[in-house]
């Protein structure tokens, strides 16, 4: 399937079947005798064939789908629905609730480590796939999965990894440079990963706080206003949250369409709210958002996802803040870039007639915003602190 030539796969094959070892005594050399476990984890061969292996596991599956075999999940969100995730030597595997589609997707694997499902029925496939069952959260890539919202007990790991490095550290025999250095280079990195999906609650952040034993008010303040330059774990929390609005704007991927599909639905990122039942991922990025957009701005391309009014894209300040007067009489307080501009004069209605000083600066703000240009392009953002 792949057209390799028949030497190549017999180097392959030689390399997995035929190896040999003998063991050297005393320079004197033994039988030799063959390996029947092919090539071991690191050896230098086994990346390749590992990613032909995958390569294939994942076109027997589009397959698969494609004659209705088996049928991935959530297709509202996902065209053709999530069957297949793959990241270095990991592979989750998603199949509808259907013992009929567990036992073709059977037929494709060779061997499952573990299944996870919910309760009452998730014993029948571990029956046809004859693996064992794991329990809920699972860690994936070092981060907890689950359908619910994580508790402060799924913290835990972050807090005894606290307890761990603390345990031995003597704070009477270390000076306090190197006290320093503990605290950023070591205790503020343990719970970064975790920060960087979920929002840290507040009991945890306590804790954490408490572990390390310093006066965060004064402390955590820059070297040029008198503090000592340490990580202020909560500030960290909101900066990796908010770069995942960034990239979820900016980029795109498999994941900006599940989250755009299923939180967005057409609406831009600043009219989104969060409401009950959404996932603890995106919980925490609702609760940056704002913090979020006030320090960055929209680049106008379409201005199909720009709010005209609340949204900072034109000047250093949105235009609601620039003209409240007018924003105030406003009819449509969300009104999309692109619906004002599809019509000339602009596509704005007012609930009061503009008289006067607010007639003025209407004139003055159409005037302004005359010259501006709508393109086929995406629009993008900008981080207007630093890079």
């Amino acid at each position: 399937m792949k057209e390799f030539s028949p030497l190549w796969c017999q180097w392959i094959q030689d390399f997995v079947s035929k190896g040999s070892v003998a063991m050297k005594i005393n320079n004197n050399v033994g039988r030799y005798f063959k390996t029947d476990k092919g090539l071991r984890q690191w050896d230098s061969l086994s990346p390749i064939l590992f990613n032909l292996v995958v390569d294939m596991l994942a076109i027997f599956i589009t397959r698969a789908k494609e004659d209705a075999q088996i049928s991935g999940l959530t297709p509202h969100l996902v065209d053709g629905g999530l069957s297949i995730l793959q990241y270095a030597d990991d592979t989750i595997l998603f199949i509808e609730h259907d013992l009929e589609q567990a036992k073709n997707l059977k037929i494709i694997l060779c061997a499952f480590e573990k299944l996870f499902g919910g309760k009452g029925y998730v014993e029948h496939y571990s029956c046809i796939f004859g693996c064992g069952l794991g329990n809920l959260p699972f860690r994936y890539l070092g981060i907890p999965m689950h359908h619910k919202r994580l508790n402060n007990k799924d913290w835990k790991q972050v807090e005894d990894s606290f307890k761990k490095k603390l345990s031995s550290w003597k704070g009477k025999l270390l000076s306090y440079g190197a006290r320093l250095v503990l605290i950023n280079s070591v205790l503020s990195s343990l719970a970064m990963f975790m920060m960087s999906f979920f929002e840290i609650p507040k009991g945890i952040l306590k804790k954490l706080d408490f572990y390390r034993l310093t006066k965060w008010d004064i402390l955590c303040l820059p070297k040029d206003q008198g503090g000592m330059g340490i990580r202020n774990l909560e500030v960290h929390n909101v900066c990796l949250l908010s770069k995942w609005l960034f990239k979820l704007i900016n980029e795109e991927g498999i994941w900006q369409t599940i989250l755009k599909r299923k939180y967005l639905r057409g609406k831009t990122i600043g009219e989104v709210q969060w409401k009950s039942g959404d996932s603890h991922f995106w919980s925490g990025l609702m609760k940056v958002k704002g913090r979020f957009l006030q320090l960055s701005s929209f680049i106008l391309h379409d201005g199909s996802q720009i709010r005209f009014w609340e949204d900072r894209w034109f000047g250093h300040l949105p235009l609601k803040i620039q003209y409240p007067s007018l924003y105030n009489i406003a009819r449509k307080k969300n009104v999309t870039i692109s619906s004002v501009f599809s019509s000339i004069p602009l596509n704005i209605s007012f609930r009061r007639a503009l008289v006067g000083e607010k007639h003025q600066k209407w004139e003055r703000l159409v005037t302004k915003i005359a010259l501006v240009q709508l393109d086929d392009q995406p629009n993008s953002l900008k981080w207007n602190i630093s890079k």
